[in-house]
């Protein structure tokens, strides 16, 4: 597992770095004024008031993606959907970090950090759990070994635990972090 987390942080990080680079290019070319920041926050009013709203949209969008993972990771195309996705995550968690950078200074990272709290203490394990268990079980396609029975319940039953694991993530991302950034948002901007 723990040439996995190389390899999962290391895809991250370069998406991570894709956007950074793309939305300074952006900003550079483009001006601010065409920043995405301010209807990202205008739109965090809105869903203040929504909170079982957002669970369920959350819920479908997240769980449309755990679904295609669990498939992709029964095919060989597991292992393309994970890089995808780690550089996709990545370049979207960069131009965030960039665009409360550039808005509000070194303040802007600690609000970027928020965005990502507490949530992050489940979907980080579930996530990364998620993507090791659909490489495992994609790399034996790619390879001429015969799949078992065992092989296939204990793929299901870990990923039992992780869609426990990204519920409470989605949880914690519908209630207590919209409390959190409301409360910091209110004091800081």
């Amino acid at each position: 597992m723990k040439k996995y987390l190389k390899l999962f942080f290391s895809l991250y990080a370069a998406g991570l770095i894709v956007g950074v680079l793309c939305c300074n290019f952006y900003i550079r070319e483009k001006g601010y004024q065409t920043s995405l920041l301010p209807v990202y926050l205008a739109s965090f009013s809105t869903l203040l008031e929504g909170r079982e709203y957002l669970f369920g949209t959350l819920l479908m969008k997240r769980g449309a993606f755990f679904l295609c993972g669990v498939i992709c990771g029964l095919t060989p195309f597991g292992l393309p959907m994970i890089v995808t996705s780690l550089l996709w995550f990545g370049f979207l968690g960069g131009n965030l970090i960039t665009l409360f950078l550039v808005e509000y200074g070194l303040r802007g990272m600690g609000i970027a950090g928020l965005c990502f709290f507490p949530q992050i203490l489940f979907y980080l394990p579930g996530w990364l759990f998620f993507f090791f268990l659909v490489a495992q079980m994609s790399q034996k396609f790619w390879g001429s070994k015969k799949r078992e029975a065992s092989e296939y319940k204990a793929y299901f039953f870990f990923l039992t635990g992780v869609l426990i694991c990204l519920l409470l993530g989605i949880w914690m991302e519908s209630y207590v972090n919209q409390n959190l950034l409301f409360h910091v948002l209110e004091k800081w901007l």
